[in-house]
């Protein structure tokens, strides 16, 4: 089982789908101090659908070229009962870099890139 990586969020959760690593660095501590606060704010466990992404995972999902799942710094996210919408005012709120809504997938994209970007 993955190291703990704060109170709610376990490595596990990120690992890339396609190879089960993740990042040299592991992911980026602010990404999880940052989830951990819109967990509480919803007042639900988040589901990450999608963290660490390796190189060829991300080409085969049609990730962009400089994706920050590459980096370890970000995350697509969903919580039961909770829509899109809303949680991605709360991803708003806490402060991520970038936010993108995908109300098909029912989920939000967030990461801790420098500067701020939404789709």
């Amino acid at each position: 089982m993955g190291t703990q990586l704060s109170p709610h969020f376990n490595e596990d959760e990120f690992r890339c789908r396609h190879c089960g690593q993740l990042p040299a660095e592991g992911m980026a501590p602010e990404l999880i101090t940052k989830l951990e606060v819109v967990r509480a704010m919803v007042g639900k466990p988040l589901i990450i659908t999608s963290g660490y992404r390796c190189p060829t995972h991300n080409k085969a999902v049609g990730g962009a070229a400089k994706s920050q799942h590459v980096l370890g710094t970000a995350a697509d996210i969903s919580a039961r009962g909770i829509g899109v919408d809303e949680l991605a005012r709360a991803a708003e709120r806490v402060g991520f870099g970038g936010v993108g809504l995908y109300h098909r997938q029912h989920f939000v994209h967030v990461d801790v890139r420098p500067g701020r970007a939404r789709w």
